[in-house]
Parts: C-alpha cells; structure tokens; sequence
C-alpha cells in the first residue's frame, strides 16, 4: 500500500481486444514495455485502445480493428487493486462496465457502470472520477482564468493528469507539445501542472474537502453494507463458504448424472425409426449451420469493401479540400506566381490551366457529395456490423440445438432401446433441475462476493483516507515550492540530454510561466530541429516520471510514448534517409548512437526505480529498435509484441494476426 511519499500506481497487466473469431491479446509488466515493427501493423493501436479505455472520447482505429473487433477488455491495477475496464469501442457514449476483479474472473461479479464524460453520469458516476478515486487522487476543481480573482472552476478530470502520461506520435518532437499553441487548453494545463505537484495555493483545502467526502463515502459505505447483511441474515441466505460448498456438491452431482446418461447411452440399441428422424434433423442443422457460416463470410467481405471504399473516400476528399486551398491562392491572374508548396515561380498560365476547369464552386460540390456518401458508407458498415452479430447469435443456437441432436443420437453405437428411453428422460429431467439449483447458487455466491466488495472497498477507503491525512499533514508542514519542484525537473531534463548526448547541453531550465523546457536558454517550441525536439520532449516526459518516483505527487507513474524515435537516426544502414533535414544533420542526430543512448538510459533508470520498489510503467511504441541494443533488449525481456509483414524471426503480422 502507498504510503503520504508515494506517488499513485497505475499499471496495466493486459489488453484484450474481443473479435468475431478469435481474442487479441497484450499482456504487459512493470518497468519498460517495447511494441515495435513495421508501419499499419496496430502499433499505435495498441496504445490508442489503452488510452480509449483509460476514458478517451474515441479510438483511432485501422480497419482491420474496425473490421474484426467488438469490444475491449483491459485489466489495470489502480493503486495495487485489481480491476477490469470494458468498453464497446464502436460505442463510445455508452456506460463503461468496470469489475473489481482480473479479466479471468469478470463472470463472478456484477460490473459497476460510469458515465464515459461529465455530460453523462451513469449508476455508478462518472468513469472519471472513478479513476481518480481509485488512485487517491482529491477530486477538485481549478481556475480557468488563474490570474482572475472571480475566475470559474472547471473540473479537473483523470483526462486532464492523462495528458502528462502519454505522449502521442503527434506529439512527440511537435513545437506545439501540451497544446501550447491554444491559449485556453495551455491555460488550464498549466493548472493541470501546479496540481499534480501540489503547488495550488487552494490544494490543502481542497485535500481537506476530499477527506471529508471520502470520510462521508465510507460511513455511508458500511450503513449500506450493514443494511443488505442484515437482510441476507433474515433471508437465511448462506455464508460464502457454504454457498461454495452447496455449489462443489451440486458439480459433483451434475458429473454424476452426466456418467449415468453416457452409460445408458452406451448401452441403447437402436429404434431405426427414431435414429432416421434424428439423423435427418441433425443433417438439416448443418445444412443450417454451414449456410449461416456462408452468409457470415459474405457479410464480413461486404463490410471489409465498404470499410475500404470509406478509407477511398476520405482520401478523395481530403485530396479536393487541398485543392480548394489551392484555388484560394490564386491570384488575380498575374503572370507568374509563388508555388504554395515549394515556393519556386510558375508561370500563371500554366497554373491557372489545371484549376479553372475546376471552380472552386464545383469542388466544393463534390466534397459535399462525398462527405454525404462517407456518412451512406458509415451507415452500411454498421448494418453489416449488426448483420454479423445477429448471424453469430442464430449460428450460435443452431451449434447448441445440434449438440443437442448428437448427444440423444449416439454416433459411435448409433442405437436406442425403447426400455432405456424413460429412464434415461429422467436423468435429463434431474441433470436440468441441478443445473437451475447450480445457477441460483452462483448468483448468490455474486450477490455475496458483491458484499464481500463493499468490504474491500470500505477497507480501500479507510487505507485512502490514512493516506490523505499523512499527505495532508506533510503538506502543511512543508509544502514543495514551484522553484524547487522546477529545479529537481530540470536536472533529471539535464541529465538525460547530457546522456544521450545532444550538442552544447547548457542552459537546461524548466520555463517558470509555461512550465515546458528550455534548452542553451531557448524555449522548447523555438528549437529549430525536430530531432532535438524530439529528445526533449520525451527527456521531459521522462522526468514528470523519474519526478513522481521520488517524491509525493498526483502523478500515476505511468507513461505511454509512441514512436520514440521519430526524427532520430537508428541505424546505419537508414541514416542516410533520416538526415535529410539539415537542423538535425547539424546536431549530429543522425548518429545512431545517441538513439541506443536513449533506450539504455531509460532501462538504467527504470531498473533503478524498481530495485528501490518504486514501481512505475513505461509503454513504448517504434518503428524499429537499434540494432546495437536490440539483443540486449530482448534479453532483458522489455519487448512485448515485435510485428513484422511476413511474420518472420517470431513475430506476428500485425495486432490482428489473422487478416
């Protein structure tokens, strides 16, 4: 259990994605976590999904998700407690199930439903604040305007902290790293910031008001559990124990009425007359079956062409939106123009020749039109998505009732005995009356686990609220100061680019007012090369982690980073391609080294933390790995899932592997 200098603990065990045919699997550990391979292999997906059912507002899918998938499943423990979020990911505006337990025991529970957003509550609340809760993080509200006095609140939200965890590829090396080119969004980070470092000057109250809510929630919590106990009592519902024990022996007497019902089996003879009927009925269920099959088959090839004439259209529009940017270029016809693109002359004639046969008013059009047939094609694929369920749903009763047919058919011996017909219907009428007392009993046996919750969750709080106090105390004794919190920052920054190295590594600062880096005494968004950037942007990531390590914060020592090489050299084979932009050539990022570098400091520091029982987790999404360390990579068993387009040297094609 976290104690006040702890940071929350969130850690992901394993993502499912559930598909029609088959279950898609990524099972994660503590420390470095590597998925890496070739371009449209479900490399980002995998992150995408994670962070979908971390709360976001959609999922960023290729089409063979969209084509195979269902829903997903992803199994979190949230402060060392075990839980499984599952979320319909073509539904993202319906409730979020979460169970108090792992993905194998999901069945033995009743799911807690949350609202996906703030403008949506569900039975339970919101997902939101169920995450928030779960790591002990206060629940509070920030200034939109800090600087005003009589400035609004807006409610901070998991999404919010989120943001510091997990940067995406298009964030990574991007200028405009957290939003820092939109003045409300980067205003409201930056109070983002000051929370999770416990440097609002509001943040004691507001820790004071969450012990009190918490305070309220578990007396209300052991009122609720004293109510329904007192009720189980005078219902005589039996204890847990016994209600497993009732469960063993009603098995144990199930598996003997289904030995009595093979012996009869065996041992009956034939009634032609009877044997033909079945025959025939269970030769019509696979007719049946294989036609379901059939048309299932042809459902998912119409939905795979509609999926791929929607990707069509989309790039036809986006192709005609570039080409109406073109046409509101032009100017009024001198004789030669700049080129929009790569700013050489172009004699306007020319020009004009391609475009004016294509008024602007014409384009615009036909981006209407396309963007009307998008949404036809939209509709379709969810027609086919729904088409697919209700022919699994019917090829799954005629399975059962051809089970059925097989079972009372006996294909080995293939004959029935008339006597044995009355005794062996008994046993049928005995094994169905067990089978409802089986179901009743584990419903009770999840009624009771679901008071058994109530008390773990009685006992979270108490644990939570133990914490609170500490950090509340530690607080008021010696609350962190934003220059102190911005040093620490900033050596870890200075000594992962020192690591690396990048050139002239001095003047390495955390900005006071933005609170992003500064790098030789210039801000983070005015250094001009991409591939420093990049080593910036996930040194400082890496820091907000190595930060919340060693002292109290609100951050979840949790980080998700996709394409970490980006713009970096790798090996030197591809260098040739990657140092192609002259800034980066300059800072000599080309050099393969400093992309091994990258990955070994990370592992040193990782390794060290969780010697030191600082457990935290880093999820990395690359294109390639360096050749000088990917043995070692793999050694050390940091690498996950490796997918490649022919599935060679142990990995898989891609996250779906059966495309």
């Amino acid at each position: 259990m976290n104690t006040y200098t702890d940071s929350p603990k969130l850690v992901i065990n394993k993502l499912i994605l559930k598909g029609h045919e088959k279950d898609y699997v990524v099972s994660f550990s503590l420390g470095i976590n590597i998925i890496y391979g070739d371009s449209d292999s479900g490399k980002s997906s995998i992150l995408n999904l994670i962070d979908y059912l971390l709360g976001a507002k959609k999922i960023y899918m290729y089409e063979e998700i969209e084509k195979h998938g269902k829903y997903a499943l992803l199994e979190v423990e949230l402060n060392d407690k075990t839980y499984t979020i599952k979320r319909d990911i073509f539904k993202p505006e319906d409730f979020i199930e979460v169970f108090s337990t792992g993905i194998e025991n999901i069945d033995d529970l009743f799911p807690a439903l949350y609202g996906p957003n703030y403008q949506k509550e569900g039975p339970a609340g919101y997902f939101s604040d169920f995450l928030l809760s779960a790591l002990n993080i206060p629940l509070v509200k920030i200034k939109e305007s800090p600087t005003k006095a009589d400035s609004d609140l807006t409610r901070l939200s998991f999404r919010d902290i989120f943001k510091y965890c997990y940067l995406d590829q298009d964030d990574v090396g991007s200028r405009n790293i957290l939003d820092s080119n939109n003045p409300v969004v980067f205003t409201k980070n930056k109070e983002v910031f000051k929370f999770i470092y416990n440097l609002l000057d509001s943040q004691i109250t507001d820790l004071q008001g969450q012990i009190s809510e918490k305070t309220s929630e578990k007396n209300k919590l052991v009122e609720r559990y004293n109510v329904i106990a007192s009720f189980f009592r005078d219902t005589q519902i039996d204890s847990l124990d016994l209600l497993i024990e009732e469960l063993t022996l009603g098995r144990e007497e199930l598996e003997l009425i289904e030995k009595e019902l093979g012996s009869i089996t065996q041992r009956m003879r034939s009634d032609n007359s009877y044997f033909e009927e079945l025959r025939k009925l269970i030769v019509h269920l696979e007719n049946e079956n294989t036609k379901y099959k059939t048309n299932k088959s042809l459902k998912l090839e119409q939905m795979e062409q509609h999926i791929r004439l929607k990707k069509d259209y989309k790039q036809d529009i986006e192709k005609l939106s570039s080409s109406l940017a073109v046409i509101k270029k032009l100017p009024a016809k001198p004789e030669e123009v700049d080129c929009p693109v790569c700013n050489s002359r172009i004699e306007y004639a020319n020009l004009a020749l391609n475009f004016e046969s294509n008024p602007a008013d014409t384009v615009k059009a036909e981006v209407k039109s396309l963007k009307n047939r998008l949404k036809e094609i939209d509709t379709l694929i969810e027609e086919e998505r729904n088409n697919i369920i209700q022919l699994e749903s019917e090829e799954q009763r005629l399975v059962e009732n051809l089970e059925k047919a097989r079972e009372m058919l006996d294909i080995n011996t293939g004959n029935f005995v008339a006597p044995f017909i009355t005794q062996r219907d008994e046993f049928v009428a005995e094994k169905a009356r067990v089978l409802e007392r089986i179901n009743k009993i584990e419903q009770l046996i999840k009624m009771r686990k679901q008071l058994n919750e109530m008390i773990s969750k009685s006992e979270i709080l108490q644990n939570q609220l133990s914490v609170l106090l500490q950090k509340l105390e530690l607080l008021k004794a010696s609350a962190p100061s934003i220059d102190e919190v911005l040093t620490n920052l900033a050596d870890y920054l200075n000594d992962f680019l020192i690591n690396i190295p990048i050139k002239n590594p001095h003047g390495i600062s955390i900005n006071t007012k933005s609170f992003l880096p500064v790098v030789r005494e210039r801000n983070y968004g005015d250094l001009t090369s991409g591939g420093l950037r990049t080593l910036v942007s996930v040194g400082y990531y890496f820091s907000l982690l190595q930060y919340s390590l060693i002292n109290s914060t609100n951050y979840p020592s949790f980080m998700m980073i996709d394409t970490i090489g980006k713009y970096l050299g790798k090996t030197k084979r591809d260098s040739d391609l990657e140092a192609n932009n002259k800034e980066d050539a300059l800072e000599g990022l080309d050099d393969p080294t400093k992309y091994i570098n990258l990955y070994k400091y990370i592992a040193k520091i990782s390794e060290s933390m969780l010697k030191k029982q600082k457990n935290h987790q880093i999820i990395i999404v690359d294109n390639d790995l360096p050749e000088d360390a990917k043995g070692e990579l793999m050694i050390r068993q940091y690498v996950v899932r490796h997918f490649n387009s022919g599935g060679t040297d142990g990995a898989s094609i891609g996250f779906i592997d059966n495309a």
